[in-house]
Parts: structure tokens; sequence; C-alpha cells
């Protein structure tokens, strides 16, 4: 403790000469004298050092993450049941729902064999906003629910695409086979959209999962600070604030 003291004083006698002499010559180059490690000692660690960031195509590169087939698969049970994944599945089959009760009838009343089959017919609010819904959460491919299941899974997000996929895909045959689901086809066949449902929907899922997975790692690398609280300011102010108040009264 004693050297470490000694060697501490040593130190800043050295700054304050350097100091004094920059101020004797102004014209002279300011020195930065470096203190190793070791000199250091315990008693003046480094503070305020920020997180080093990496250059984009560093980031680009580290984010990619290969698929671990065997690992992911023991964690399905974790991975099917994380909340991104059960809040998109959630959407999707109740925005199905939602559609279908409220566009049968409406549905029904269509005759597509006219030229305007929408000629004075007014759909409703609910329909709207569950067929807006439906292109997003259930229309292969389903990217609004890949999308939130790759920013919210912490691992195998591509599982988790997958199994919402398939999900998605249910919803939009179920759809199909209903009245409304003539809103979808124009009164056309619903046997070629059931086919790229099932062929599109989990794949795509799937890969968008996995896109958004890889794009909040970018995020995450290319960005250190990103989600962190800002320092806040010291006690001193607050300090001082208090000691004039007290000497005021």
């Amino acid at each position: 403790m004693a050297r470490a003291k000694r060697t501490n004083r040593t130190e800043a006698r050295r700054r304050y000469r350097a100091e004094q002499a920059a101020l004797a010559d102004p014209t002279a180059v300011d020195v930065v004298e470096t203190v190793p490690a070791k000199v250091r000692g315990k008693n003046a660690p480094l503070q305020g050092a920020a997180p080093v960031r990496p250059g984009i195509v560093a980031s680009f590169k580290a984010a990619y993450r290969p698929v671990d087939l065997r690992g992911d698969l023991r964690a399905a049970p974790m991975v099917l049941t994380h909340w991104g994944v059960l809040a998109a599945c959630a959407i999707a089959i109740a925005a199905s729902a939602v559609f279908i009760i409220a566009t049968n009838d409406f549905a029904s009343s269509i005759d597509y064999t006219a030229s305007d089959p929408m000629a004075g017919k007014t759909i409703g609010t609910a329909s709207n906003l569950s067929y807006l819904v439906i292109s997003m959460f259930v229309t292969p491919p389903p990217a609004a629910g890949a999308f939130l299941i790759g920013f919210t899974a912490k691992r195998a997000s591509w599982l988790g695409g997958l199994a919402f996929g398939v999900v998605a895909a249910i919803c939009y045959v179920v759809v199909l086979s209903s009245p409304a689901g003539k809103m979808l086809t124009s009164g056309q066949s619903s046997s070629t959209y059931i086919v790229q449902a099932a062929a599109l929907a989990p794949i795509g899922a799937a890969l968008f999962a996995s896109a958004a997975a890889w794009y909040r790692r970018f995020l995450d690398m290319a960005n250190p600070n990103r989600g962190k609280p800002r320092p806040q300011q010291g006690r001193s102010g607050s300090g001082k604030k208090a000691a004039n108040s007290s000497a005021r009264r």
C-alpha cells in the first residue's frame, strides 16, 4: 500500500510539472503520459470506458448464426411456448375467426358473375379490420407474425417461425373453406390458394423470422449502447443544491 501511494504521488508530481511547463510555453506540444495498468493498481480503475463499436461489415458477419438443428430441436418446448410465438398464433386465429363471423353473410350475398359485384354494398368495420390483420398474419407468407417472433425469440427463431407458419396456413385454409373466403379469391376456386398456403406459409414464416432475428443481432452489435439506460448525473449537483438551501436557511 505504501509503495502504491508513493507511485501515485510521483505520477501526480509529473503531471503537475508537465502542466506548469505547458503554461509557461504555450507553443510546446502537449505530451500525454500513459500510466501502465500495473502502476495504476486497484486504487485508480479506468472509469467511463465505452464499449468499442465494431464496423458495419464486422457486425454484418457476426450477426449470422448457423442453425444448430439438434440443439434447436431439444429446445423446441421452450421455443414453441415463447410469448412471441403464442402471440402471433393467437392473433392469426382470432383474426380468422372474426373475419369469418363478420363476413360470411356479406360474402354470401355477393354475385361474383356480375360486372361489378360490390356495387351498392358496404363492408362492415369488423370485416375491414380483420381482413387487414389477416393480410399481415395469415395470408402467405405471414410476414408480420414472423417478424414478431424473430425480434423476440431468444433462440431457434426459424423453428418458431415454422410452427407459426403451419398455424397460419391452417387458418388460411379454414377461411378459404368458408363463404367469407370468396372475398379473398374473388369468387374463384380456392384449391390453388390452398396449395400456395401449404407451400409458402411455413417456409416463408421461417425465413422471415430468421431474417428478423439476424437484423436484431446486427442492430445490437452495430450499436452496443442500444437499449442501455443513460448514465445519470452524480449526486454532487444535488449535494451542492442541498448545501446552498441549508446555507440560505
